[in-house]
């Protein structure tokens, strides 16, 4: 592994995968686990050298993965022109595999057999091939073990030195980024995009949408043109219905962009900005986003923990079977802090499992509209199902408008106007 003609060629092809790669001239270097045998064979030599050299020395000695990963470093420095950093968000990735060794797993078998049959989780029969491939899948399994013996003990079993190898390691090598994490917000002007791609087959023709688009086609698209990434994962702070629209502050998201080919360092403050501006003009009068930034996997936690604690502000257009009066607009106004119960909605059955839910209507503030008609502000805990507080979803929400008021309730139109959470944590982690 250590030879200088091995360190040439892998970073000989590194450099050729690094050319398919934007990146900062920053790269981290990730050394999968040596072959099993070379932690044999070193500590075959860790003993010699020892008997040879310091015989009382208690030194922890350099591992060939850590001697590897220097070397190698320097290599794909001079190759690539390149500095070599363990924290960038640009890495290689090399595997090192050598099939001359497998008979000396043999001796590991033989040195491990004891510990094998005590361990109750594994049979006691394992046939020596499927025995080595859990071997070479569990170095650091294979490494305590072989250090748990005596020097004594590992010379009974084992050459010391080692005997000399005549195939040289095979290896591969993978390039990727980390996964670069996009914050926001957005707000929803229309009723006819949904959140999410929204499409049908029709009769086995070729999928037709069902809206005029969706909040993910118009945002994700255009990260993923921008760092040249294969995937890309729209995550939403909670969901609101297609003809809901999402007004106020809008909606906290995050966008997680995979199997980049420019790396995360690139998206600076003013790429993000430039790329606001973007989404923003194809959005047109659909959709907007605002705060754009970069972010981490911390934001992910954040939406999560505070989704229970959300409230959420409503308006929406009431339609009455008869013209309201000032005593139903009282009865509403008088609302604060009323628990309701609603079981799982008749039109949400295809998707969420039959259930109840309490749940909190904080505050309410009705206003006369015209004709059969009043307008609502609603306060209420995240998760409350708005059309069904109003019209009680024939009897599963209790109590509803429909049964406060008695008489026939129906949303006609709704907006969500605020969703208010901590920001603290949030504006913590851009600040990062």
């Amino acid at each position: 592994m250590l030879q200088d003609s091995t360190m040439k060629s892998v970073a000989e092809t590194c450099t050729e995968r690094v050319k398919k790669f934007e990146h900062d001239g920053v790269i981290r270097l990730n050394l999968s686990a040596p072959p099993v045998c070379s932690i044999i064979r070193q500590r075959a030599m860790e003993i010699h050298v020892r008997k040879m050299v310091k015989p009382n020395s208690d030194e922890d000695p350099v591992t060939l993965r850590t001697g590897a990963k220097y070397s190698l470093g320097h290599a794909i420095e001079t190759a690539i022109g390149a500095s070599y950093d363990q924290h960038s968000d640009f890495f290689s990735n090399v595997h090192f595999c050598h099939e001359e060794s497998m008979p000396e797993m043999e001796k590991l078998v033989n040195m491990q057999k004891q510990d094998l049959h005590r361990n109750k989780r594994r049979k006691t029969n394992v046939p020596f091939e499927t025995f080595a491939s859990w071997m070479d899948r569990d170095v650091s399994t294979v490494e305590k073990a072989v250090r748990a013996l005596s020097d004594e003990g590992f010379k009974a079993q084992s050459d010391v030195p080692p005997k000399r190898c005549k195939d040289m390691v095979e290896f591969d090598v993978l390039c990727s980024v980390s996964d670069i994490l996009l914050s926001g917000r957005y707000l929803k002007f229309s009723r006819r995009v949904s959140q999410s791609p929204w499409k049908v087959e029709d009769h086995g023709e070729e999928k037709t949408s069902k809206v005029d688009s969706s909040v993910e086609d118009i945002i994700v698209p255009k990260l993923k043109e921008q760092f040249l990434a294969e995937h890309a994962t729209f995550i939403p702070g909670g969901r609101e219905d297609v003809d809901v629209r999402m007004l106020g502050t809008g909606r906290p998201f995050v966008v997680r962009i995979s199997g980049a080919r420019k790396v995360p360092s690139r998206a600076t403050e003013e790429v993000v900005a430039k790329l606001e501006v973007e989404i923003n003009r194809d959005g047109g009068e659909l959709v907007k986003v605002v705060e754009l930034a970069r972010t981490d996997k911390r934001h992910l936690e954040w939406m999560r923990s505070v989704e229970s604690q959300k409230r959420k502000t409503y308006a929406c257009v009431i339609r009455l079977n008869r013209p309201p009066s000032t005593g139903d607009l009282e009865k509403l106004n008088a609302l604060t802090e009323m628990k309701i119960i609603q079981k799982t909605p008749v039109r949400v059955f295809h998707r969420r499992s039959p259930g109840n839910r309490e749940k909190v209507v904080h505050k309410v503030s009705a206003k006369l509209l015209k004709g059969h008609y009043i307008v609502a502000e609603i306060e209420a805990e995240a998760g409350t199902y708005i059309k069904e507080l109003v019209h009680g979803d024939f009897g599963r929400t209790k109590p509803s408008f429909q049964s406060i008021l008695e008489c026939k309730a129906d949303v006609t139109q709704l907006d969500v106007i605020s969703i208010d959470v901590a920001k603290e944590l949030s504006e913590e982690i851009r600040k990062d």
